[in-house]
């Protein structure tokens, strides 16, 4: 409801033509990534999936089965992947090929906490949490996807104020603790040298990195490698700031 609202107050005098309305109970979205996701994919349809045909970002109409849908070639978990959005009547059928086609690969259904922690060992952020009306890309890590050399779009004209002043702070991702698993959610106090220096926002445990990950908006002077402490029920743990990317595109751990 957020999204159309502020959708709807960008509206103008002069856009009598565009028409806005609230869709989302009409299709279902089914999530499908993974290193093998095209092997699951080119079995079930015989639309041509390959990267050269569909690269990353496209979005096009494919058939699976019976059902026709909309296929987007993006992933939040850094690995390769659709989204597929279609009518809810054909949902469950798509489910279940998807599935048969992935035994041999071990497909497994997952929940949104797994994709939480896949998204933050890529530096993935997520708006609401790590980004709100408060925030901008410039401080978010998400300088690369603005073009201000466009002419005109809104909110330009404050983002090239701020990029001219230079930024005082900077979303930055924490390792907390070591390889057990803390219990945090968000909202936790990171001190140093007895100042609070930020609060916590998105938290995950990576389980390929075998850490606990937070985002944490920090003054600007808190690069990779920077020592704070995080308060988790009362218990003062340690902290390291990382790179945005904790996992490499290599598979490596990146400090």
């Amino acid at each position: 409801n957020s999204d159309l609202g502020w959708l709807r107050m960008q509206l103008g005098d002069n856009d009598k033509a565009v028409h806005l309305r609230e869709s989302s109970d009409e299709m279902a979205v089914i999530g499908m990534w993974g290193p093998n996701a095209l092997g699951v994919m080119e079995p079930v349809s015989d639309d041509d999936v390959s990267p050269e045909a569909f690269p990353y970002g496209a979005a096009r109409e494919i058939r699976i089965g019976a059902a026709t849908l909309l296929a987007q070639r993006v992933s939040y978990v850094g690995e390769p992947g659709w989204e597929l959005y279609l009518d809810p009547a054909w949902a469950v059928q798509v489910w279940d090929r998807l599935i048969e086609a992935g035994q041999e690969s071990g497909i497994t259904p997952a929940g949104y906490r797994v994709l939480d922690s896949l998204r933050m060992e890529k530096g993935y952020r997520y708006y609401g949490t790590d980004m709100g009306l408060l925030d901008n890309p410039l401080e978010a890590g998400l300088g690369h996807a603005l073009d201000l050399d466009k002419p005109s779009f809104n909110g330009r004209d404050a983002l090239v104020a701020v990029k001219q002043a230079g930024i005082a702070r900077r979303l930055r991702t924490l390792a907390v603790g070591d390889a057990e698993y803390l219990p945090v959610y968000g909202g936790e106090a990171v001190h140093d040298g007895g100042l609070v220096v930020g609060r916590l926002r998105s938290c995950a445990y990576g389980f390929t990195v075998r850490m606990n990950l937070a985002y944490a908006y920090l003054p600007i002077s808190y690069a990779p490698g920077a020592q704070v402490t995080v308060e988790v029920f009362g218990q003062m743990v340690p902290a390291t700031v990382m790179k945005d990317r904790v996992l490499s595109a290599s598979g490596q751990l990146a400090r």
